[in-house]
């Protein structure tokens, strides 16, 4: 078996707003702390398990997984992180008319175990996630330049690699095709202070 996720979140608020004009306007800083691979949550529980983590449906858009934040309607379900409305199979709505059976409704820090299908069982990946500051001067990016195409060149085959840059602006860069694609995330300039990575 393989586990699919077992994190425990807590908010920088102990309320939520009630939607993205409410959180702007009441000027507050909001966000969570993730923590993978949590034994217990915040309060010390340790988390629901499940043994169907193969039946969890996923966001259409984002690709998250269904879980007790996401808005369940009749025949759809609203992802808690993007707010897409992914339509649920006839088998889910019936798993879910039935919620204190399904881990993923129960608790918003569970365990679920993935079935192995037969095949050969998934090996751990290794992960490398560079972060560059971007203000550093032109000659130190062009050495990190060259170190990082150094250590992509070096990566063992299967391994997974990430690029995040920061300066006045967050990137998350996706380099799975052809042609990498960056996400930029720009930070206020109030904020940019009290950031630290």
């Amino acid at each position: 078996m393989v586990t699919l996720f077992l994190a425990a979140i807590r908010a920088t608020v102990s309320r939520f707003p009630t939607d993205p004009d409410a959180q702007e306007a009441s000027g507050l800083p909001w966000g969570v702390t993730v923590s993978p691979f949590s034994p217990v949550d915040e309060l010390g529980n340790p988390p629901v398990s499940g043994s169907n983590g193969n039946l969890v449906p996923r966001c259409d858009n984002c690709w998250a997984y269904f879980n007790s934040y996401c808005e369940l309607e009749q025949w759809a379900g609203t992802c808690s992180l993007c707010g897409t409305l992914n339509g649920l199979t006839s088998e889910t709505i019936a798993r879910y008319s039935q919620p204190e059976l399904c881990a993923e409704m129960c608790s918003s820090f569970i365990d679920l175990e993935l079935p192995d299908d037969g095949e050969e069982a998934v090996k751990a990946r290794p992960v490398y996630v560079a972060a560059v500051d971007l203000a550093s001067s032109e000659e130190f990016l062009e050495l990190i330049k060259s170190a990082l195409l150094a250590a992509l060149e070096a990566l063992g085959p299967g391994s997974l690699f990430g690029l995040v840059t920061f300066s006045h602006k967050i990137g998350l860069y996706d380099v799975q095709g052809p042609i990498p694609v960056v996400k930029n995330v720009f930070i206020p300039p109030r904020y940019r202070c009290f950031i630290a990575l």
